[in-house]
C-alpha cells in the first residue's frame, strides 16, 4: 500500500481584522450581552473544555506507551487501539483547542507533510507532528518497523498537550466566544472532518465527526433551557449523529443528504438558540461572517475577509469604474491588451486556450484562469506570488509578458480623459480629491479590484441542493457530490463549499498541491511538466512543482484545464486523479502531495463526477459586458 498523504499549506497571513468585541444587535427585540463579558455559563463550558484536555493528556500517554511496547504484530491492534482512544479524546476536545490554541491545535492534528515557512528562507522546512502522522505510521504497512518513529511522534505529542493545558487553564470566555467557537466547529466537520481531511489513512472520518459532535453537545450544556427551541436543537443534534453512527463507509455514506437535511439545519438550530438565549457574536472582519449560520448560505461569505485589512466595502461606482477599466485597453504598455482581452466574458473570463500569447506572440507559460469567484480565496496566481487582488492588479498590469504597462504611466494617460476623471471622482467621492488628481494609481487598483469581487456567484445547483432544493440535482449529480466528498476525495484539497484550496473555516491560508502533471496528454511513461511552480519563489524543496489549488465552479465553461492546460475535457481530469495523478501515468516525484494510490472508480463512478462539476456552474449576469 502507497500511502501519501495530503498537501502543503502555505500561510499568507491573516485576513482577518478584528474590529471590536462588542453586542451585535441580530436580535432588535432583546438586549444582548456584551460580548466581552466572562459569564458563568461560558467559564462552565471551559471548565467542561479543561477535562477534555486533561483526558487528551492522559491519553496521549497511553498511547506513548503502547508505542514503546509495539515489539511484535501481536501489539499492533492494542496500539491502534490506544491512538482511537486519544484521537477521541483530541475531537471531544477540538472546538476549544482550534479557537483558543490554533497553532498548537495544527502541531498536534496537522496534515503530515512538511511545513514551509516562506519567511524565513528556502531551509525553513519543519518536518510534521501529530496524530496524522501517528496515523500514517500506524495504520502503514509495517506499524512494527516504523516504532522507533512512532515513538518520537508520540513523544512529541505529548509537550503540545501539556502546552494546549496550560493556556486552557487560564482560559477566561464570554459566552459570544464560546457560541462562536461551536459554531467554527460545526464548519469545520461539515467542510473538513466528512471530507476524510484529518483522517486519510485510517478513514474515521464518520466515527470522529460524531465524536466532535459530541464535544459540541457538552460545550452548549450550561446553556440549555426547557422551550421548545431546544427541543429542536436536540433533535437536530440527536438526528445528525445517529446518521454518523450509523455507517463506517465513508465512501458508501450519503453525504448531500446528510448536509443538506442534517448539519445545515443544525446550524439554523444552534443560531436560534443563540438569538434565543440573546447572545451576541464578536465583530470581526472574518470571511466566514459570523451572523451566517452556516458556510453553506448564501450570505455566508464577506469578500473583505479575503482583502487588506485596509480595504473598505465597494461602492457601485467603484465597481463600474472596475469594470470599464477590465475592457481598458490604455492600461498596457502599448495600448492593445485589456485584462478582458485573456479573461473574456463570454468565457466564464477564461480564454479556451492552453495558453494565451505574450506581447511577442510566444505562448506565455500557463493556462488562463478565471476571475469568477477570485474574491473569494487567498492567493492569486497559480503559484501564489500574491496574496490580494490589488496585488494581482499591479503584476498583471506591469508584467513585461501580459500588458507591460506601467500604472505611473497609466494614471497620466488616463487623466486625459474628462470623462473618465469624473468617474473617478464619483467613484471615490467620500475621499478629499485635487482637481487634478481624481486618478491615481491606488484607486486603478482598488476599483479594478472591487470589480473582480463583484464577480462573486454562489447559486449553482450545487448550492441549491445544499440548501434544500431536492430538485436541484439529478440523481447522478447527487452520486457525483457524494464521490467528491467520499471515494473520489476530491473534497479533502477543494474544500467544500467554495472548492478552492483556501482552507475552511477561518480562510487565513491556501494551499498548494503537488500533483505530477505531464507535459502531454498520456497515461503511460508521462514526464513531468518543467513548471517548477512556487518553487520558483521559495526555493523550498517541498514546493518544487507545487501550485495553488484554484476553485472547480465553473469549471464545466473554462477547458482547458491544469496550470499547463494539458488537458482538453473533464473526464481526462477525472482519469489522471484516478490513476494516482503523476505516479500512475509514470512520473516519479518525491513531494508529490496527491495519494498515489489508483482511486478505482469505475467508468460510471467517473461519469457522476463530471455530471457533478458541471452542476457548480453560475455565473448569473456576468457572461456578457
Amino acid at each position: 500500500m502507497n500511502i501519501t498523504l495530503k498537501k502543503t499549506s502555505v500561510a499568507l497571513g491573516a485576513a482577518t481584522l478584528t474590529v471590536a468585541l462588542a453586542c451585535v444587535a441580530d436580535a432588535p427585540s432583546r438586549t444582548m450581552a456584551t460580548v466581552t463579558d466572562e459569564s458563568p455559563r461560558a467559564m462552565q463550558a471551559v471548565a467542561v473544555w479543561r477535562v477534555h484536555v486533561d483526558t487528551l493528556a492522559v491519553r496521549v500517554a497511553a498511547m506513548d506507551s503502547a508505542a514503546h511496547a509495539l515489539n511484535a504484530a501481536s501489539d499492533i491492534a492494542r496500539a491502534r487501539e490506544a491512538f482511537v482512544s486519544a484521537r477521541r479524546a483530541f475531537k471531544l476536545a477540538e472546538v476549544a483547542l482550534e479557537y483558543y490554541t490554533p497553532t498548537a491545535a495544527k502541531e498536534m492534528n496537522g496534515p503530515a507533510l512538511p511545513e514551509v515557512d516562506d519567511a524565513e528562507g528556502p531551509e525553513a522546512v519543519f518536518p510534521p507532528t501529530g496524530f496524522q502522522v501517528i496515523e500514517e505510521l500506524l495504520y502503514g504497512d509495517d506499524p512494527v518497523a516504523a516504532k522507533e518513529e512512532l515513538v518520537r511522534e508520540t513523544g512529541t505529542l505529548r509537550p503540545l498537550v501539556t502546552r494546549a493545558k496550560t493556556m486552557m487553564d487560564v482560559q477566561r470566555a464570554s459566552d459570544a466566544h464560546v457560541w462562536d467557537a461551536v459554531k467554527l466547529e460545526l464548519a469545520r466537520i461539515a467542510t473538513l472532518g466528512l471530507a476524510g481531511f484529518d483522517s486519510p489513512v485510517a478513514g474515521h472520518s464518520l466515527r470522529e465527526a460524531d465524536e466532535a459532535l459530541e464535544g459540541v453537545t457538552r460545550t452548549l450544556a450550561p446553556y440549555r433551557t426547557a422551550d421548545s427551541t431546544w427541543t429542536q436543537l436536540d433533535a437536530k443534534l440527536s438526528g445528525t449523529r445517529s446518521l454518523l453512527t450509523a455507517s463506517s463507509d465513508r465512501e458508501q455514506f450519503d453525504h448531500l443528504t446528510v448536509l443538506a437535511e442534517h448539519f445545515i439545519p443544525l446550524g439554523r438550530a444552534m443560531q436560534r438558540a443563540r438569538l434565543t438565549l440573546a447572545i451576541g457574536v464578536p465583530v470581526e472582519r472574518r470571511a466566514y461572517r459570523l451572523d451566517a449560520a452556516t458556510v453553506f448560505d448564501s450570505h455566508a461569505f464577506d469578500v473583505l475577509g479575503f482583502a487588506p485589512i485596509d480595504a473598505t466595502s465597494p461602492t457601485p461606482q467603484q465597481v463600474a469604474l472596475g469594470a470599464r477599466l477590465f475592457h481598458d485597453r490604455q492600461l498596457s504598455g502599448d495600448g492593445k491588451r485589456a485584462c478582458s482581452s485573456c479573461h473574456l466574458p463570454e468565457k466564464a473570463f477564461t480564454d479556451g486556450l492552453v495558453s494565451n500569447r505574450a506581447r511577442g506572440g510566444s505562448p506565455l507559460a500557463r493556462n488562463t484562469p478565471t476571475v469568477i469567484n477570485s474574491g473569494l480565496q487567498l492567493g492569486s496566481f497559480a503559484d501564489l506570488r500574491t496574496t490580494y487582488l490589488e496585488d494581482q492588479v499591479t503584476d498583471v498590469i506591469e508584467n513585461v509578458d501580459e500588458m507591460h504597462g506601467n500604472l505611473s504611466t497609466i494614471v497620466r494617460r488616463l487623466a486625459v480623459d474628462t470623462t473618465l476623471a469624473t468617474q473617478f471622482r464619483e467613484a471615490f467621492a467620500t475621499e478629499r480629491i485635487a482637481k487634478d488628481s481624481a486618478i491615481t494609481a491606488t484607486r486603478v487598483r482598488t476599483a479594478l479590484a472591487a470589480y473582480q469581487r463583484s464577480l462573486t456567484r454562489l447559486n449553482s445547483p450545487v448550492d441549491r441542493a445544499l440548501r434544500g432544493d431536492r430538485t436541484a440535482l439529478s440523481e447522478e449529480e447527487r452520486r457525483g457530490f457524494n464521490l467528491f466528498v467520499g471515494k473520489a476525495k476530491c473534497a479533502s484539497c477543494h474544500f467544500l463549499p467554495l472548492t478552492n484550496g483556501t482552507v475552511p473555516p477561518m480562510y487565513q491560508k491556501s494551499e498548494v498541491e503537488v500533483l505530477g502533471v505531464p507535459t502531454r496528454a498520456v497515461t503511460a511513461k508521462a514526464t513531468i511538466d518543467p513548471d517548477i511552480g512556487r518553487f520558483r519563489l521559495t526555493r523550498a524543496a517541498p514546493h518544487q512543482h507545487a501550485f495553488r489549488t484554484p476553485s472547480i465552479r465553473n469549471v464545466a465553461l473554462t477547458a482547458p484545464y491544469m496550470h499547463n492546460g494539458v488537458y482538453r475535457t473533464l473526464e481526462q481530469v477525472v482519469d489522471f486523479y484516478n490513476r494516482g495523478g503523476g505516479a500512475g501515468i509514470g512520473i516519479s516525484l518525491e513531494n508529490q502531495t496527491l495519494p498515489a494510490d489508483p482511486l478505482n472508480l469505475t467508468g460510471a463512478e467517473q461519469r457522476a463526477l463530471v455530471r457533478f462539476m458541471r452542476a457548480l456552474t453560475d455565473t448569473t449576469a456576468l457572461t456578457r459586458f
